[in-house]
């Protein structure tokens, strides 16, 4: 069943008649806020000097973004750094760090407030992305 599943999301996202769907971009601030409130929602770590995550990637948000939404979770883009090796903040940093360090995107499953899921670097393909649907289900 989720096989068939799959094949007909590559089938959409090649013919690109993917409806658009918004990925909230947040703060640190934000992200805490959901984290203290203990919410399950997937949340994409972006780098705005990274390639992956400006082009290769983001052309694949729409549809990720509405699968998880059919799934209940919703995606959150967090921009810790604008150029390479800068940290908008400690807090941004430590956030990197508690996840597994280095590599964008990361992208991360949280459940009730908890990670669960963070060594998912570099997903950036239609594809890529629709598996990590299937696993976070």
């Amino acid at each position: 069943m989720w096989f068939s599943r799959l094949v007909w999301l590559i089938m959409v996202a090649e013919n690109q008649q993917v409806l658009r769907c918004n990925v909230s971009n947040i703060t640190i601030e934000q992200l805490q806020q959901l984290l203290k409130d203990e919410r399950s929602f997937v949340l994409n770590i972006v780098a705005n000097w990274c390639p992956d995550c400006t082009v290769r990637q983001v052309e694949n948000l729409p549809l990720f973004a509405r699968l998880l939404q059919e799934n209940g979770l919703d995606l959150y883009n967090l921009v810790v750094q604008e150029h390479k090796g800068q940290f908008l903040s400690d807090a941004h940093q430590q956030l990197v760090t508690d996840l597994g360090g280095h590599g964008y995107p990361r992208t991360v499953l949280f459940e009730e407030g908890q990670s669960i899921d963070s060594d998912n670097v570099e997903v950036t393909t239609a594809v890529g992305l629709q598996h990590l649907v299937v696993r976070f289900q």
